[in-house]
């Protein structure tokens, strides 16, 4: 017959074994925990991408708007510079770089954006200077653009979608390419 403090030392050695965790159970959390982890890092990556996308689209319209009014009563867009947008105020200041006497545009991913009239246009119907660009450098993004075309006429320097998806464009320079913007009257 087991004796009454043989059973009680058999329940405290019970409960002191139910109190630890096992070695399975503790990589089983640590497993949930680095899955929680890296998927928290994920989600922050892809919105902040999402944040600075939006912030760059949102910036190059309000240049593109402020830099129409600011010529809307000129002919042309001829002699336009990022320095006078600067100095008239007319691009989004969160983008504005000072430094030492000298002001610039910077992107969100830290490029210098140009602002400059488009002289080249080859098209009968258009003048040059008739529209501007807007060149977004070294940016390293997927993208996927229609044909810039008017009429039968296909603006110069556009993209096609195949151009951009293709190799002829992302894959010579290793994925980064200056994106131009051009805007007409």
């Amino acid at each position: 017959m087991t004796s009454l403090s043989t059973l009680a030392r058999a329940a405290r050695l019970g409960a002191a074994r139910k109190r630890g965790v096992t070695l399975i159970e503790a990589v089983l959390y640590i497993s949930i925990a680095l899955a929680l982890i890296v998927g928290g890092l994920v989600f922050f990556q892809q919105a902040s991408l999402a944040q600075r996308t939006n912030s760059a689209v949102r910036n190059i319209s309000a240049i593109a708007s402020e830099t129409r009014g600011l010529y809307q009563q000129q002919n042309s867009f001829s002699g336009l510079t990022t320095g006078a947008l600067i100095n008239a105020g007319a691009v989004p200041t969160s983008l504005v770089t000072v430094s030492g006497t000298t002001s610039s545009l910077t992107n969100e991913w830290g490029g210098t954006i140009t602002v400059e009239p488009n002289l080249a246009l080859t098209s009968p119907t258009l003048a040059a200077g008739a529209g501007f660009t807007v060149i977004y450098p070294s940016l390293s993004i997927a993208f996927r653009a229609p044909g810039g075309s008017w009429g039968s006429e296909v603006l110069p320097g556009s993209l096609d979608p195949d151009d951009v998806s293709g190799s002829s464009l992302c894959g010579q320079t290793g994925g980064v390419a200056d994106v131009r913007f051009t805007f007409l009257r």
